[in-house]
């Protein structure tokens, strides 16, 4: 009996000599091609010195993204430029440090260099020396704390609060933007039509047969006659008065109309100029005479 507890506690004693660290060269991630593919990173970016736990802590980032058929390179890419090309975080390029930026960049990584700039505004050895003199944390705990102390100062710089969204219009509110918006599409319709009106006029001023200018008006301006007459006439007389355009295209058309006498013309055009609204309508009803049918009325004005 004696001899076997002998056997068995010699068997102990060469397990706790053969017991220690693991080697890194076990890992997947200690082997090629993954040291080769951080070193081709360094050597982008110029940095020249890394320690073995911050580049066995990548290499391992790259190999298991390739496990989900994943890159990260463009991930760990960043996570070093955020601490190199930072201002005043040159020196915070230890494992604590990069673990910590990786594990809080992951939303921001499509921000490119905004997220570089960010890391401007944060000093990585800096919250570190803080917490330090605070006794914020147990040393075991640094990594935890760093990265819930980064991941609050990243949303308050990338991701601002948002304002509220502003309320809906009232009812009021819609009904006048319906109203600038007709005025607007009236006032745009005026305009062409009084554009197209004044073209007509120079070649009509260039034109006099009536018959050469009909064949010529056709050719250049797609408007039947009818209503190429109210183009010439109204850009005639209002092509000018730039004041009367917000009175509509039709009411333009009946004071311009033959059939409107210079006073009533004269009259209506004071009631636009003060800001009222008059409609074609009211001008043709003006016209009538009083006794008449408005039918015979209307069709004399045609």
């Amino acid at each position: 009996m004696a001899k076997c507890r002998r056997s068995e506690s010699a068997d102990e004693d060469d397990g706790a000599r053969e017991s220690g660290p693991i080697p890194a060269s076990v890992h997947a991630w200690g082997r090629e091609p993954w040291p080769g593919k951080l070193q081709a990173i360094l050597d982008a970016l110029e940095i020249d010195a890394l320690d073995g736990g911050s580049r066995f802590y990548l290499q391992r980032q790259l190999y298991i993204a390739t496990l989900f058929n994943e890159d990260r390179t463009g991930h760990v890419v960043m996570t070093l430029r955020c601490i190199v090309e930072s201002e005043a975080n040159s020196g915070a390029l230890s494992e604590l440090h990069i673990r910590a930026v990786s594990a809080e960049i992951g939303p921001y990584t499509d921000r490119g260099l905004s997220l570089i700039e960010a890391f401007d505004q944060i000093s990585l050895l800096g919250i570190v020396e803080q917490m330090r003199a605070l006794e914020y944390f147990y040393e075991e705990e640094a990594q935890s704390a760093l990265e819930r102390i980064l991941r609050h100062k990243l949303r308050r710089i990338l991701a601002p609060e948002q304002r509220p969204s502003p309320p809906p219009p009232t009812r009021q509110e819609r009904i006048a933007a319906h109203k600038a918006h007709a005025a607007a599409a009236r006032l745009a319709q005026v305009e062409r039509n009084i554009e197209m009106g004044r073209q007509m006029v120079a070649l009509r001023d260039m034109t006099p047969c009536n018959k050469k200018f009909g064949g010529l008006r056709a050719q250049q301006f797609d408007v039947e006659q009818p209503r190429a007459a109210e183009m010439l006439r109204v850009a005639r007389l209002y092509g000018e008065r730039k004041e009367m355009f917000n009175a509509g295209w039709q009411t333009l058309v009946e004071l311009s109309s033959p059939a409107t006498s210079p006073a009533l013309r004269r009259k209506f055009e004071a009631k636009i100029l003060a800001g009222e609204r008059v409609t074609g309508a009211e001008i043709v009803r003006a016209r009538c005479l009083p006794g008449r049918r408005r039918s015979s009325c209307c069709d004399e004005v045609q």
